[in-house]
Protein backbone atom coordinates (compact mmCIF):
# COMPACT_ATOMS: atom_id res chain seq x y z
CA UNK A 1 0.00 0.00 0.00
CA UNK A 2 0.87 3.39 -0.75
CA UNK A 3 0.36 6.32 1.20
CA UNK A 4 -0.03 10.02 -0.19
CA UNK A 5 0.89 12.32 2.98
CA UNK A 6 0.49 16.50 1.79
CA UNK A 7 -0.40 18.96 4.10
CA UNK A 8 0.26 22.43 5.08
CA UNK A 9 3.31 24.52 5.20
CA UNK A 10 2.39 26.33 8.50
CA UNK A 11 2.05 23.14 10.05
CA UNK A 12 5.07 22.52 11.64
CA UNK A 13 4.45 20.03 14.34
CA UNK A 14 2.35 16.76 13.70
CA UNK A 15 -0.61 16.41 15.78
CA UNK A 16 -0.55 13.65 17.99
CA UNK A 17 -3.84 11.93 15.72
CA UNK A 18 -1.69 11.62 13.07
CA UNK A 19 1.53 10.62 14.35
CA UNK A 20 -0.94 7.69 15.80
CA UNK A 21 -2.13 7.19 12.03
CA UNK A 22 1.70 7.02 10.73
CA UNK A 23 2.72 4.78 13.56
CA UNK A 24 -0.29 2.55 11.79
CA UNK A 25 0.86 2.87 9.00
CA UNK A 26 4.62 1.80 9.92
CA UNK A 27 3.26 -1.22 11.30
CA UNK A 28 1.05 -2.27 8.15
CA UNK A 29 4.71 -1.78 5.91
CA UNK A 30 3.01 0.62 4.03
CA UNK A 31 5.29 2.96 1.58
CA UNK A 32 5.25 6.69 2.52
CA UNK A 33 4.96 9.09 -0.60
CA UNK A 34 6.01 12.69 1.00
CA UNK A 35 6.82 16.02 -0.63
CA UNK A 36 10.13 17.85 -0.05
CA UNK A 37 8.47 21.42 1.42
CA UNK A 38 8.98 22.67 4.89
CA UNK A 39 5.95 22.27 7.34
CA UNK A 40 4.10 18.80 6.76
CA UNK A 41 6.26 17.28 4.67
CA UNK A 42 9.30 18.09 6.81
CA UNK A 43 7.62 17.05 10.32
CA UNK A 44 6.23 14.14 8.71
CA UNK A 45 10.51 13.08 7.53
CA UNK A 46 11.61 14.08 10.81
CA UNK A 47 8.72 12.02 12.23
CA UNK A 48 9.21 8.67 10.21
CA UNK A 49 13.23 9.13 10.48
CA UNK A 50 12.85 9.21 14.65
CA UNK A 51 10.61 5.93 14.29
CA UNK A 52 13.59 4.63 11.78
CA UNK A 53 11.09 4.02 9.24
CA UNK A 54 13.02 4.17 6.22
CA UNK A 55 10.12 2.21 3.57
CA UNK A 56 9.89 6.35 2.24
CA UNK A 57 9.57 8.21 -1.12
CA UNK A 58 10.36 11.90 -0.89
CA UNK A 59 9.26 13.85 -4.22
CA UNK A 60 10.45 16.31 -5.32
CA UNK A 61 9.99 19.01 -8.72
CA UNK A 62 13.31 20.11 -8.98
CA UNK A 63 16.29 17.67 -9.48
CA UNK A 64 17.17 17.08 -5.76
CA UNK A 65 15.13 17.20 -3.02
CA UNK A 66 14.75 20.94 -0.82
CA UNK A 67 14.33 18.74 2.34
CA UNK A 68 15.04 15.09 3.32
CA UNK A 69 15.24 13.83 6.53
CA UNK A 70 14.99 10.24 6.02
CA UNK A 71 17.93 8.19 5.97
CA UNK A 72 17.80 5.61 3.01
CA UNK A 73 14.68 7.46 1.65
CA UNK A 74 14.32 6.94 -2.17
CA UNK A 75 13.74 9.86 -4.02
CA UNK A 76 11.61 10.36 -7.33
CA UNK A 77 12.54 13.76 -9.00
CA UNK A 78 9.70 14.65 -11.76
CA UNK A 79 12.39 17.78 -12.68
CA UNK A 80 11.63 16.66 -16.15
CA UNK A 81 7.96 17.07 -16.11
CA UNK A 82 8.38 20.27 -14.18
CA UNK A 83 10.55 22.00 -17.01
CA UNK A 84 8.70 24.93 -18.13
CA UNK A 85 6.26 25.65 -14.90
CA UNK A 86 6.70 28.81 -12.38
CA UNK A 87 5.52 29.43 -8.91
CA UNK A 88 3.21 27.03 -7.15
CA UNK A 89 2.53 25.35 -11.14
CA UNK A 90 5.92 24.07 -10.43
CA UNK A 91 5.62 22.09 -7.21
CA UNK A 92 1.70 20.82 -8.56
CA UNK A 93 3.71 18.66 -10.92
CA UNK A 94 5.13 16.44 -7.81
CA UNK A 95 1.87 16.79 -5.89
CA UNK A 96 0.36 15.33 -9.46
CA UNK A 97 2.71 12.34 -9.36
CA UNK A 98 1.58 10.99 -5.72
CA UNK A 99 -1.44 11.64 -6.09
CA UNK A 100 -1.24 9.22 -9.30
CA UNK A 101 0.83 6.74 -7.17
CA UNK A 102 -0.95 6.65 -4.18
CA UNK A 103 -3.43 4.22 -2.49
CA UNK A 104 -4.94 6.02 -0.68
CA UNK A 105 -4.02 9.77 1.45
CA UNK A 106 -3.65 11.31 4.12
CA UNK A 107 -4.16 15.48 4.23
CA UNK A 108 -2.71 17.22 7.27
CA UNK A 109 -4.61 20.49 6.60
CA UNK A 110 -4.94 24.73 7.93
CA UNK A 111 -7.85 25.18 6.12
CA UNK A 112 -6.40 27.92 4.32
CA UNK A 113 -3.22 26.28 2.60
CA UNK A 114 -4.52 26.35 -1.19
CA UNK A 115 -1.64 23.22 -1.75
CA UNK A 116 -3.22 21.12 0.29
CA UNK A 117 -6.93 21.89 -0.52
CA UNK A 118 -5.21 21.74 -4.36
CA UNK A 119 -4.49 17.84 -3.24
CA UNK A 120 -7.49 17.43 -1.40
CA UNK A 121 -9.61 18.56 -4.62
CA UNK A 122 -7.23 16.26 -6.29
CA UNK A 123 -7.30 13.13 -4.86
CA UNK A 124 -11.01 13.53 -4.29
CA UNK A 125 -11.79 13.42 -8.05
CA UNK A 126 -9.42 10.27 -8.56
CA UNK A 127 -12.04 8.37 -6.14
CA UNK A 128 -8.86 7.49 -3.71
CA UNK A 129 -9.29 7.14 -0.19
CA UNK A 130 -8.69 9.90 1.95
CA UNK A 131 -8.60 11.08 5.46
CA UNK A 132 -8.40 14.93 6.18
CA UNK A 133 -7.29 16.10 9.57
CA UNK A 134 -7.63 19.65 10.50
CA UNK A 135 -5.23 21.49 12.88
Amino acid sequence: MKLFISGSKSISALPEEVKSLLDSYIVTGAEILVGDCYGVDAAVQKYLELKGYHNVTIYCSGETPRNNFVTGAKVRSCAEAAKGPTGSAFHYVKDIQMAQDCDQALMIWDGKSKGTAENIRRITEMEKPNKVISK
